[in-house]
């Protein structure tokens, strides 16, 4: 077991509150970890706090079920789908491997800010397992949630799943039935959903409901070509600039609204795709940590519109990191490590 690291290490990710400034991270799973406690990082005074006291580890061993019989959700690799909802002040968690055994989950869990408690929301109809990657589209108080063999969409306020597309069948399988680790995020000027990680790109386009992967074709940032993939079905060939981001499992990628650019982290220097141009080109890698965490970043590098900066954390034993992109912006504390890490 990797112990309180697990919750960082194993496929774990984290949600960013912009009402509340504060990153919430949750993880663990499998055999790795068995603690559910949530932890949160409080941008204002640069501290992290732990918000909740796990279940006995007994508990979770003897039942290997979420919910516990406690009633609190089983910890879990977590992979990309922890969002925070900030119109109702919630931590959204979907799918997963649970602890003890590593089974898939399809629970859809919301955790109150305010009161530390979770919801079981009890809905039907959801994504499960591993390798989701998921987005929190302010807009319409949803989420987008990309599983292996579907796109979906929650409607927070009425606790609706709907499938919105299927990618078992040709003349999307092989291309985007992917199951291994990915990220996601929103455009929030052109309402685009993009997924990448692990030889993948997808982008969804939210009010037309459709497919635009092909009008993203991008220079620079390394070649891309999902040929391994899709060598059977040569007619779903894509090839691009961006390889350096897409081909890397779960990297951190955010929107910059201020800049309308992606930024993604993989490890040294940022990667920065600007939307109009459809260029890549690289940021600077002083004080960057060197690599990220072999399993990937998913949601632990997040845009603060608050303070115009990105937030990094890449290990229970390591410094939070801020990354500017753009000038501008209130300053941002120091920060310290994980407690307990």
């Amino acid at each position: 077991m990797m112990g309180c690291a697990g919750i960082i290490e194993a496929w774990g990710s984290a949600a960013y509150s912009t009402n509340e400034r504060a990153m919430y991270v949750w993880g663990g799973g499998h055999n790795d970890y068995w603690g559910n406690e949530v932890y949160s990082f409080e941008v204002r005074d640069g501290r992290w706090a732990r918000l909740t006291d796990p279940s006995p580890g007994d508990l979770v061993k003897a039942s290997g079920v979420d919910p516990l019989p406690d009633g609190q959700p089983n910890s879990r690799h977590t992979y990309d789908g922890l969002e925070f909802i900030d119109h109702s002040g919630h931590m959204f968690a979907q799918g997963g491997a649970i602890s003890p055994g590593g089974q898939g989950n399809s629970v859809t869990w919301l955790f109150n800010a305010e009161t530390r408690g979770w919801q079981n929301t009890g809905s039907k109809g959801r994504p499960e397992g591993y390798g989701i990657a998921s987005a929190y589209d302010q807009a319409s108080g949803s989420v987008l949630a990309r599983s292996t063999k579907a796109l979906w969409h929650y409607q927070v306020d009425t606790n609706e799943w709907t499938r919105l597309i299927d990618f078992s069948f040709r003349p999307l399988w092989p291309r985007y039935e992917v199951s291994r680790s990915k990220t996601g995020e929103i455009d929030t000027r052109r309402r685009l959903f993009w997924s990448v990680g692990s030889n993948d790109l997808l982008v969804w386009d939210i009010d037309q409901g459709r497919l635009v992967t092909g009008d993203w074709i991008t220079t620079g940032g390394g070649q891309y070509t999902n040929v391994q993939r899709v060598r059977r079905s040569i007619d779903q060939l894509f090839e691009s600039g961006g390889g350096n981001v897409y081909d890397s499992p779960a990297p951190g990628f955010a929107y910059d609204s201020k800049a309308d650019q992606f930024v993604a982290w993989t490890g040294g220097a940022p990667r920065i795709l600007d939307l109009k141009s459809k260029k890549w080109r690289t940021g600077s890698a002083a004080g960057a940590p060197e690599a990220q965490i072999l399993k990937g970043t998913f949601g632990r590098w997040r845009y603060l519109p608050n303070y115009n900066v990105f937030i990094l954390i890449n290990g229970v034993k390591s410094n939070v990191f801020f990354y500017k992109n753009m000038s501008g912006g209130p300053r941002v504390p120091k920060s310290k490590a994980l407690p307990g890490g």
